[in-house]
């Protein structure tokens, strides 16, 4: 769930505040496979349930809900150990109502807008439900921190994890209050080799008239002005593609018409589009595939360890 932004015709009604929230999403798993066996206003009917109750105890525990888009609830707590009661009450609903769900929790300052909330904690909040397998909870650092230990639920931490559009890796714990023994044991990533948590590695750009270098960020590329490196050329695209760093490694997501061939040292040449893939140490994008010697249109990239 990306947040929602009003028209430009709906004027704002109450001037933004700011606020610190914990904010929980909770998207219903396998809602598919419910609307091809049940039918459309069945599974519509069993879905609208499991909300009706999640959105009931969300109330009862002070929380609110902000919107729910297709199967997701985004839920909002002024209170973090609201929704952390709530977290415990979720394995309940879900056998009640035999309907798995992916859970994810953040707390962090929003501006809260005409009864919606935004900011990069309703980003990161809507990261984390996505990382989430069926029936689990997982929670960032941030949402336990500063609380007393006494009042902590039953946790798991898990490995850092890098996602779309974070420069730093998110840390994240499992809910766990019933220790299981098919847990899956949490490997330290010190434990293998070559895999050491370090600054993120420099990526380098080079094009016809000019050269970049670029260090966790997003880089936009494409027709726009706006755009990071612009390449005003008919079958390049307003906005083309754009490259990213995901900790130890950057991602190239290609957004184009036309596509980019993506060319790596000591591997087959790969047309993407609208797809992403983690580059190599170094290779050349070509943004108009169909002329991939246009040296207008070829950027050459080198990815080099940090120091």
């Amino acid at each position: 769930m990306t947040n929602s932004k009003l028209s430009p015709d709906m004027p704002d009604t109450t001037p933004p505040t700011h606020a610190r929230l914990t904010l929980m999403f909770v998207d219903v798993c396998d809602s598919t496979r419910l609307y091809e066996q049940l039918g459309d206003a069945e599974a519509q009917r069993k879905i609208n349930r499991l909300l009706g109750a999640l959105r009931s105890a969300s109330e009862a525990l002070g929380g609110r809900l902000v919107k729910e888009i297709g199967d997701e609830s985004m839920l909002v707590f002024e209170h973090r150990d609201h929704a952390l009661a709530l977290a415990r009450q979720l394995p309940a609903l879900q056998q009640e109502h035999q309907m798995p769900c992916k859970t994810g929790i953040h707390t962090g300052e929003v501006i809260v807008r005409d009864e919606d909330v935004f900011g990069d904690a309703v980003n990161t909040a809507a990261r984390i439900v996505a990382l989430c397998t069926p029936g689990q909870v997982l929670l960032s650092k941030q949402t336990l921190d500063g609380m007393p230990a006494g009042l902590h639920p039953q946790t798991r931490p898990l490995p850092p994890i890098s996602v779309r559009g974070k420069s730093q890796a998110l840390q994240l714990l499992e809910l766990a209050e019933e220790q299981r023994a098919d847990y899956t044991q949490v490997i330290d990533r010190s434990q293998i080799p070559g895999t050491a948590e370090g600054a993120t590695p420099t990526l380098t750009l080079t094009w016809q008239g000019g050269s970049r270098q670029f260090s966790g960020t997003r880089i936009g590329i494409g027709r726009e002005p706006h755009n990071d490196l612009v390449l005003a050329l008919p079958h390049i695209s307003r906005v083309h593609l754009r490259i990213e760093s995901q900790g130890n490694h950057w991602l190239i997501h290609d957004q184009s018409t036309n596509g980019t061939l993506l060319r790596e040292q000591g591997a087959a040449p790969l047309l993407l589009r609208r797809e992403h893939h983690r580059l190599l140490q170094a290779g050349s994008l070509h943004l108009t595939p169909s002329d991939p010697d246009d040296p207008k249109a070829t950027i050459q990239y080198r990815i080099q360890p940090a120091c």
